[in-house]
């Protein structure tokens, strides 16, 4: 009787080295606590029913919530967009360490380190002019304003541009006609003309001047891109085609900056 005994208390000890369960008599891993007695008595319990389950694997995985942890420890919340994990004694009001590293998660829910953020910086692009450069300008194609091109270098992702141009000229000559025409600068960007311009009328006399202004916000993506601004009679109003005005900038600045982070 005794041999018996001792054979059978053999075989328990091997039974519960296998696999151990707790409220359940379907156990799926070396260590299983169903902790709502709700699981199947056999087969793999559902999602419902794993909620309330605690599971370590024979790999030393410990599952919460699921009962086949693909990690060491994996946390099912079972609600959507919470993580289920919590930590009592810290929290947002725990005073900030002043050295350490971002945590953050992966599109599979792994804990991972990402970068720290830093203090943003503005890079600023700007040019400015009180040379009196003289520049012509027609009604027929636009003239680069001297001076106004400046090339931007936008990091990975894009940024938007903030850009602010100031310009005054003096008109240095009254063109066949002139003296009602009007006058346009528009911004250009890698060549090709935004939609953002000021048109001004040219006084009624010779030798007036006249002052430009914008300012705007454009997207830019990553990579090389050229500004510059450009002068057009816009509508000649009397004033003989391919007539040209001189202009003279007396000031000019023009500056693009974005905000990098």
């Amino acid at each position: 009787m005794k041999k018996y005994l001792l054979l059978a208390g053999f075989a328990a000890m091997n039974t519960l080295s296998a696999q151990m369960g707790i409220n359940t008599d379907n156990p799926q891993t070396a260590f299983h606590v169903d902790a709502s007695k709700d699981n199947n008595t056999s087969g793999t319990p559902t999602i419902a029913q794993q909620d309330n389950d605690l599971a370590v694997t024979s790999a030393g995985g410990m599952g919460i919530g699921i009962t086949t942890p693909n990690v060491k420890v994996e946390l099912n919340s079972g609600t959507a967009n919470t993580s289920g994990l919590k930590f009592t004694n810290f929290n947002s009001t725990t005073p900030v360490a002043t050295a350490g590293q971002t945590l953050g998660v992966d599109a599979s829910g792994n804990i991972i380190t990402v970068p720290n953020a830093s203090a943003p910086s503005v890079v600023t692009a700007e040019v400015a002019n009180t040379s009196n450069t003289a520049f012509f300008v027609d009604d027929l194609a636009y003239t680069i304003i001297p001076t106004s091109s400046q090339t931007l270098n936008i990091p990975a992702g894009g940024k938007a541009v903030f850009i602010n141009f100031m310009l005054g000229v003096d008109y240095g000559n009254f063109p066949t006609g002139g003296g009602r025409g009007y006058y346009e600068a528009r911004l250009f960007i890698d060549d090709i003309p935004t939609n953002v311009y000021l048109t001004v009328q040219e006084k009624d006399q010779g030798g007036s001047n006249a002052s430009f202004s914008f300012s705007t916000v454009k997207s830019l993506s990553a990579g090389s891109h050229t500004i510059d601004a450009r002068m057009i009679r816009s509508a000649n109003n009397g004033t003989v085609s391919d007539a040209n005005m001189t202009c003279r900038i007396m000031s000019m600045s023009f500056n693009a900056s974005y905000i990098n982070n």
